[in-house]
């Protein structure tokens, strides 16, 4: 062979290969092992082959079942071995021609939740197409949509392991029973020592019947008041005081494929347009919010992305966003015709941040961060750009969420409608942000279609 045919074979070779490592950088993280990643290898007839799946639930829930719970958020990693041992057995039960499948099944919020119990939870509805993709489960065998997952092992080899896809809202389930996982015994023993920080109950085991709203989970304290931090509010693009607009453009830049300062404007409201033939960014600084459109066209409407797959393409995505240092949660996902929104919020500890009701209406947004995926890519991102941490000022916590019922029950008697309430939609406790940036603990309780808003200090409960 000729030597010039063997330098255009070599460079050939070296441009796979460069393009191959490009597409693993752009990729990154997409087929990473995650707590909610599934993955059973074909090693005989019985077994079949799944794709990877990486939807990771708003919260999660270990119990060692003596009734109290312990609630982390996806980024925390300080129960790692318990999530990898129930991953492996999620895959080990789906993977398992034997299984039993029970639809219709009433849930018995007391004896499900009495056992060692690993609960996923969702703070939006998933259906069986959407979780359950190229998998052995049929979508006859998931008619239903769920927003709870709920994984009780077996103690020994050889009984069962039940993993229950609730509908809250029905109170019905889907379960699954297995009797071939081996991994479900370990993780038996592993939720025996569970419950390090702040003790949960279950309101299905509280009321019995049912469950506040789709918040299975509220926190309970055996001795008050309980003493917390506040968290504060850090502008991305301040330092001291004063905004820099190298460290705006130093976080643009992971935006654009060739990024020149160049493209940049200010328009007469202050606001900064960065843009090239693709893609415009504008950050509005009075209200620290940044806006990214892309106007490139990816293939054709008609093609769909799946929703796991439009997730893992938002996380993929935020990941270019090197301001964000502040641990975040999938809030809510809403479908339209041809394109998919993935909300996500603010967490500090073990604590959700909400804004304030007037803060969204200035940032005219429903959360603080929100990726709008369509064919396969990210048309849009638009994030309140603020980070959030800790501070040294130290609160007291004293009021239950019993209370915080009690009290918004008055409220809503006193300023919409005197009945009696029938309908609790929701209770969370959660880090309220008001416009100045700090923010409380506060309980959030949702009647009807009216949240409220109720202090969790009683003497500023009674002011």
């Amino acid at each position: 062979m000729k030597l010039y045919k063997i330098m255009n074979y070599t460079i050939i070779l070296l441009m796979i290969a460069a393009v191959y490592q490009t597409g693993e950088l752009w990729l990154q993280g997409t087929s990473s092992r995650s707590f909610f990643s599934l993955m059973a290898e074909t090693t005989s007839s019985d077994t079949v082959e799944m794709e990877e799946i990486t939807l990771l639930p708003t919260a999660y829930a270990i119990s060692g079942g003596e009734g109290a719970f312990t609630m982390y958020y996806p980024e925390d990693g300080s129960n790692q071995k318990v999530l990898t041992y129930a991953e492996d057995v999620l895959a080990e039960t789906i993977a398992d021609r034997n299984l039993v499948v029970e639809t219709d099944v009433e849930v018995d919020w007391k004896t499900l939740l009495a056992q060692r119990t690993v609960v996923w939870q969702y703070d939006f509805l998933l259906s069986g197409n959407d979780y359950f993709v190229d998998s052995i489960l049929s979508a006859n065998e998931m008619d239903m949509e769920f927003d709870c997952m709920i994984m009780a092992p077996s103690r020994r080899l050889g009984e069962n392991t039940s993993i229950y896809f609730v509908n809250s809202s029905t109170n019905t389930c889907v379960s699954y029973i297995t009797k071939t996982s081996s991994v479900g015994p370990d993780l038996y023993e592993l939720l025996a020592t569970d419950v390090e920080k702040n003790v949960y109950i279950s309101t299905g085991q509280k009321i019995g019947s049912s469950v506040i709203g789709r918040n299975l989970f509220l926190p309970q304290w055996a001795e008050l008041p309980y003493a917390y931090q506040t968290v504060l509010a850090e502008p991305t693009f301040v330092v001291d005081g004063v905004f820099s607009r190298t460290d705006m453009e130093d976080t643009v830049k992971g935006f654009f494929r060739n990024f020149s300062v160049d493209w940049s404007n200010q328009d007469a409201d202050g606001t900064y347009i960065f843009s090239d033939n693709e893609t415009v960014i504008n950050y509005e600084p009075d209200i620290y919010m940044l806006e990214y459109y892309n106007y490139d066209s990816y293939g054709n409407d008609a093609n769909q992305t799946s929703l796991l797959e439009g997730y893992q393409i938002s996380k993929n995505f935020l990941s270019n966003d090197n301001s964000l240092n502040t641990e975040i949660y999938l809030a809510d996902v809403k479908k339209r015709s041809n394109e998919t929104v993935y909300y996500f919020d603010y967490v500090v500890g073990e604590f959700p941040i909400s804004l304030s009701r007037d803060l969204l209406q200035t940032l005219e947004v429903e959360h603080a961060i929100e990726v709008c995926v369509r064919n396969d890519s990210v048309k849009q991102y638009r994030r309140y750009m603020v980070n959030f941490e800790e501070s040294e000022e130290e609160r007291s916590l004293d009021v239950q969420f019993i209370d915080a019922l009690d009290d918004a029950n008055k409220t809503y008697q006193l300023t919409v409608e005197d009945k009696a309430i029938s309908e609790v939609m929701d209770i969370s406790l959660e880090y309220y942000v008001e416009q100045t940036g700090e923010a409380g603990l506060k309980w959030l309780v949702t009647l009807y279609e009216y949240v409220f808003v109720t202090e969790s200090n009683m003497e500023d409960l009674l002011m």
